[in-house]
């Protein structure tokens, strides 16, 4: 695939840095709970996390028009290396809180500069297969992370320096990429409403990727903790990335050949009764089951965000593609805020099997949502392959993508000599 070879090099550095994430993903809510945190403020700080990520996708933008993709990458990434290390020496919430909140603000910056850049590189005709490659390397690199903390003491700074070391090599390949940078954006407000107005479904859809998906995967380690023991809490949460994993191309595949929304509505469908299983079943099933069931859950609710990006480019007005990818990761983190602090206190009040009922209920809610969009306005015209070619990148405006007020209309017609922006 040519766009695939155009973003080479940003495909190579999320993927080290994912495989950091992987890593902390199960290091640190295991690191939190030796610490005697309870469940609400782990959820507090993954509520945290999600807030600077919230704030880093809004001032993103900015950023990238006043000194362009590769530094402000470069810098996030530094700062991400910086706190890894520094929560070596957090030991209560408030300080396990500040530095988290300060790794979402430059993690945000990261993913800014990244969809920005990728948004103009990757042509219509090869989104879908270009976004599943692109995302089952991140999700390959998610479900080893964890492994890299195996046998290691929670609260043991060996596995926060093994993180600190990838995510400075991540700089490297985007440092030293042949590939021009995108023109810098032009910085402009995010309005929400009128992004809603563009795709309700992919609106919908990043909101309830953050607001189930952050919960869970940040007390599924304690689960299997209580549940099956430590050695296992790795495996039980790298089995939902691979769920994910194994889905993610396919899928992606085939949400360019049918409604998007259709496709979302399958996997949170798919999700809710695996979740509705383990919530009903709990630990009274082995772990060969219980895992088996998670990944069937990773294998919907951690494949969908991608396909609703997909939706909200197939929607976005020509030359604003990038900027509805940014602000669909502003939804998103602000369904993380609230996610983790809700289900923290529901696991507190009805244990950790509240989780699973949480995700169940919420993925039963998704999938009729994207049904009534579907019925409400019929068909969307996703599958058209006209020959595309890159435009200038832009900011997080929503309100330049307000063109016509549903999810369903067609995109509008490119002024002469450019076409849409993918």
């Amino acid at each position: 695939m040519t766009s695939l070879r155009n973003i080479a090099s940003l495909v190579t550095a999320i993927t080290i840095l994912q495989l950091a994430q992987g890593l902390m993903g199960v290091y640190l809510p295991l690191a939190m709970s030796a610490d005697s945190l309870k469940g609400a403020a782990i959820g507090l700080v993954g509520a945290m996390y999600s807030a600077g990520f919230m704030a880093g996708a809004w001032y993103g933008p900015t950023m990238l028009a006043r000194v362009g993709h590769i530094r402000v990458f470069a810098a996030a990434a530094a700062i991400v290396t910086a706190t890894t290390l520094g929560l070596g020496a957090a030991n209560d919430p408030i300080s396990w809180g500040i530095l988290r909140g300060v790794m979402g603000f430059a993690v945000a910056f990261v993913f800014v500069a990244v969809d920005s850049w990728m948004s103009i590189s990757v042509s219509k005709d090869e989104r879908g297969g270009v976004m599943g490659i692109y995302q089952v390397l991140t999700k390959a690199a998610l479900t080893l992370g964890p492994f890299l903390a195996f046998g290691a003491i929670p609260g043991a700074m060996g596995p926060l320096m093994i993180a600190g070391a990838l995510q400075a090599l991540a700089i490297v390949p985007i440092s030293l990429t042949s590939s021009a940078q995108p023109a810098p954006p032009m910085a402009a407000p995010l309005a929400l409403r009128e992004q809603f107005n563009v795709a309700p479904a992919a609106v919908t859809a990043s909101f309830f990727a953050g607001f189930v998906n952050a919960g869970v995967m940040t007390l599924a380690p304690l689960y299997a903790l209580e549940h099956y023991g430590a050695a296992q809490a790795l495996t039980f949460q790298a089995a939902g990335f691979f769920g994910s994993l194994l889905l993610q191309y396919p899928v992606g595949r085939l949400s360019d050949r049918m409604d998007r929304r259709v496709v979302i509505a399958g996997l949170s469908g798919t999700a809710s009764i695996a979740a509705l299983a383990l919530a009903v079943f709990g630990g009274q099933l082995s772990f060969f089951g219980a895992a088996a069931l998670f990944a069937v859950w990773g294998a919907g609710a951690l494949s969908f965000y991608g396909i609703a990006i997909a939706h909200m480019a197939d929607r976005a007005e020509p030359g604003r593609i990038a900027q509805a990818a940014s602000g669909l990761l502003f939804v998103w983190a602000a369904g993380s805020v609230a996610g983790p602090l809700f289900l923290g206190m529901a696991v507190e009040m009805g244990g950790r099997e509240a989780m699973f009922w949480f995700a169940s209920v919420s993925g039963a809610a998704l999938v009729g949502f994207m049904f009534w969009r579907r019925f409400e306005r019929g068909p969307v015209e996703s599958t058209r392959k006209e020959s595309v070619a890159p435009a200038a990148a832009t900011s997080v405006a929503a309100s330049d993508l307000a063109y016509g007020g549903d999810d369903e209309a067609p995109p509008p017609t490119p002024p002469p000599g450019t076409a849409p922006q993918t």
